[in-house]
């Protein structure tokens, strides 16, 4: 799939008003003739390392795109920063989105990085296997975080339950591992390579939950700007097939990015990560209906009613055609 790269079309420039004047406008392209869209991304981690090497090795403007990334607090966050043109794609859990989405949002899944689940679960060493678990407690970042569901499906997959462990909310990363190193927590569940680091203080890997399918990386945007911006998000899918596959192709590069915007310093670490989101990354952007039907029955489940019928209009798949 390409996308030409340059503004060269007048008549594409016409329909264009102001940016910045809600997720109805339509964007103006730049002096350099390049698009500005803002991208939200809800995870420290290697996990959006698409966004970070389109941005850095010039993807996002090669296909045209003055792109800037913001990274949200937490999944929570990206609904609302949809909804108030503060991001115009955002990406992450989409069991979030597609809870708005049956609250009444207008949203559209437009392109997907992660159909699996990115986390790693480390532990002290008196853990030795995920039913072991049973009795203590675990570090996650937020209510209705990846790694709120992660906990949840990881347990089950071990014939436990989530009340037989005590979820721990410490909001961030970085919070998680300081919980397990002092011994407050008896692990942790994270994507690497952040998490990783607890290794560092004898903390050991219990789990992988790569191999388990979850709409993570699910790119959404809001219907009203995806009609008025369809060329802004057409590149981006674009930028995103190509980012795809450049990440499998540069281990070098894409290690130095995860390392640039996780804020780990060693190589050794990023590596590592990269190593482990190689099972996870997507190798197309094309949004899985599978997937996200199962982001429809898991947000259905929790709010204790029924997903539609029809999730098929809430993907615009026709994004990613060549």
């Amino acid at each position: 799939m390409r996308i030409r790269t340059t503004v060269v079309a007048a008549s594409l420039l016409l329909g264009l008003t102001a940016c910045g004047g809600g997720a109805g406008g339509t964007v103006t392209a730049d002096a350099n003739g390049a698009l500005p869209v803002t991208i939200g991304y809800t995870a420290l981690g290697a996990g959006y390392s698409d966004l970070y090497t389109a941005q850095d090795y010039g993807i996002f403007a090669k296909h045209g795109l003055n792109v800037k990334l913001t990274r949200l607090n937490d999944s929570s966050q990206l609904v609302a920063g949809l909804a108030s043109n503060s991001v115009q794609i955002g990406v992450g859990v989409a069991a979030d989105t597609a809870a708005a989405i049956m609250k009444g949002a207008d949203l559209k899944y437009v392109a997907m990085s992660e159909p699996h689940y990115n986390l790693e679960m480390w532990a002290s060493p008196d853990v030795t296997s995920v039913a072991g678990l049973k009795g203590k407690k675990v570090a996650i970042t937020s209510p209705g975080s990846e790694s709120d569901f992660g906990l949840t499906a990881l347990l089950e997959a071990n014939g436990l339950k989530r009340e037989d462990v005590t979820a721990v909310f410490v909001k961030g990363v970085p919070a998680e591992v300081a919980a397990l190193g002092s011994g407050a927590v008896s692990a942790i569940l994270t994507q690497p390579p952040n998490g990783t680091e607890s290794r560092n203080k004898g903390a050991h890997r219990l789990a992988a939950l790569s191999n388990m399918p979850f709409p993570l990386g699910a790119y959404t945007v809001q219907s009203k700007y995806l009609q008025s911006n369809r060329e802004v998000v057409k590149r981006f899918v674009a930028a995103e097939a190509e980012a795809l596959q450049y990440i499998r192709g540069h281990k070098t590069e894409t290690v130095k990015s995860i390392q640039k915007y996780s804020g780990v310093q060693s190589t050794d670490l990023a590596a590592y990560a990269y190593d482990f989101f190689l099972d996870v990354w997507a190798k197309t952007p094309a949004v899985d209906e599978k997937v996200i039907k199962q982001a429809f029955d898991e947000a259905a489940a929790n709010a204790k009613t029924s997903a539609p019928a029809d999730i098929t209009k809430y993907i615009d798949n026709s994004l990613t055609a060549s």
